[in-house]
């Protein structure tokens, strides 16, 4: 199975989006509308007395449908509820070094809730947020397996010293798969896969095997768009994860 192969078969839970605010926030809506693919996205009104700040939003998920109909933004199951503040933040989040010792941000409440939800429009920004979430796994568990793609090798040489101390301050086994050919002076602690195949160069692709546990587990994929975004899901499912591995492997292969 090639990572087309892996990324076409992707199913996303059907979910609704409620946004719950003094005043409508049309700019989110559009955002969560366009980018996550939910179902719908509606608007309630609070007061504009409410101790909720600006607002929050309402996930739930929708069983599977038996009409053509539109599904109700009040329909499906609660799965959660965020803080218009964590969904603003995530279009633009904070980059930290895995091992960086900070509170967490209102973003990471958005990462987890939308974890197997194949957004359609991810900047590049985003996507290392979410990577940067998966490494800070990685060395917390300190053992086990971590993949991640380059599209060129500029960009690993970039990346290098992230992943030198992440190897060298762990157990961690690093590999590293880059498109095009690899010329620059050895990484220490990191195996190169380099001239790894043209869907190497699509895809961007990161994935930790959980150091033996499977809840510690985290996987990534994007494919890459004419507009320069991307279309992404991550995921914390241990056989999805474990399937993503493979995937990355025939592609090389």
């Amino acid at each position: 199975m090639t990572l087309s192969d892996y990324f076409d078969r992707l199913e996303a839970p059907a979910r609704t989006v409620t946004i719950y605010a003094p005043q409508p926030r049309p700019a989110i809506a559009d955002r969560i509308e366009t980018e996550t693919g939910v179902d719908t996205v509606d608007y309630r009104s609070l007061p504009a007395a409410a101790t909720t700040k600006e607002g929050f939003l309402v996930v739930r998920e929708v069983a599977e449908k038996t009409s053509d109909e539109p599904a109700s933004a009040e329909d499906g199951e609660f799965v959660a509820a965020i803080g218009l503040e964590a969904a603003r933040e995530f279009l633009e989040p904070p980059i930290v070094a895995p091992w960086a010792e900070t509170d967490d941000g209102a973003y990471r409440r958005v990462i987890e809730v939308f974890e197997a939800t194949v957004w359609q429009a991810l900047d590049r920004r985003q996507l290392l947020a979410i990577s940067r979430e998966i490494e800070a796994r990685a060395w917390r568990v300190g053992s086990g397996t971590l993949r991640v793609s380059f599209q060129r090798a500029a960009a690993l040489e970039a990346m290098a010293p992230v992943y030198v101390r992440l190897a060298g301050e762990s157990t961690l086994d690093v590999h590293a798969y880059v498109a095009d050919e690899w010329d620059r002076p050895s990484i220490p602690g990191v195996t190169v896969h380099a001239d790894a195949g043209p869907e190497i160069g699509t895809f961007w692709v990161l994935a930790f095997d959980g150091g033996g546990d499977e809840l510690r587990t985290g996987g990534l994929i994007a494919r890459e768009r004419a507009d320069e975004t991307f279309e992404g899901y991550w995921t914390d499912d241990a056989t999805l994860v474990a399937e993503l591995e493979d995937a990355l492997r025939d592609s090389v292969d």
